[in-house]
């Protein structure tokens, strides 16, 4: 093998190595962001039933008001 051979190799495995090993951290981190994600959609469903209670409770405010003038 002639030393311009050998470089090459070394080059392509140096690169597979530091290709796989920044895969390896992208998907940790996506593993994260998608933790994250999980979080904040049940948030937002805690919120949106929430909202729905709050606008039952003025939904019935607002007919209570209007019998009581209506009466």
């Amino acid at each position: 093998m002639t030393p311009e051979t050998i470089a090459i190799i070394a080059v392509g495995t140096g690169l597979a190595g530091l290709i796989l090993n920044g895969q390896r951290s992208i998907g940790l981190r996506l593993d994260k962001v998608e933790a994250r994600l999980d979080k904040v959609e049940s948030g937002q469903a805690e919120l949106r039933e929430r909202m729905a209670h709050l606008e039952g409770l003025l939904e019935g405010l607002r007919e209570a008001i209007m019998h009581r003038s209506a009466a």
